[in-house]
């Protein structure tokens, strides 16, 4: 059987929810689709179970980036990394102040798998 497979970089780029997305409270949730590399690290690209505002579109297709914050939270989940399929739920507790000049976002996660 033949399949044809069409992808735009820009569907998931544009939608990365990025330091100013996330505040104390806000919170996703959704299904990692899939993993790549960026210039910062890993980034996972999401299917949100709502969605939300990006750019001033409503979006469920999302993509997180190489976030302190969520690497943290990932390991204190008991894991490395998230894998595809997982589904995940994400909240932003806190920020934290850095010598860098972003805060750091801390996050609790909830992650499904298998």
């Amino acid at each position: 059987m033949t399949q044809n497979l069409e992808g735009r970089s820009q569907d998931v780029a544009n939608n990365f929810l990025g330091s100013e997305f996330w505040q104390p409270g806000v919170h996703i949730s959704g299904r990692v689709l899939r993993k790549f590399e960026s210039a910062n690290g890993q980034c996972y690209a999401l299917e949100l179970d709502e969605s939300v505002a990006i750019n001033g579109e409503d979006t469920r297709d999302v993509a997180l980036g190489n976030l302190t914050g969520l690497r943290m939270a990932v390991q204190a989940a008991g894991t490395e990394d998230l894998d595809v399929g997982d589904h995940i739920t994400l909240e932003c507790t806190d920020l934290q102040p850095t010598t860098k000049g972003n805060p750091r976002i801390d996050f609790k996660i909830a992650i499904q798998r298998g």
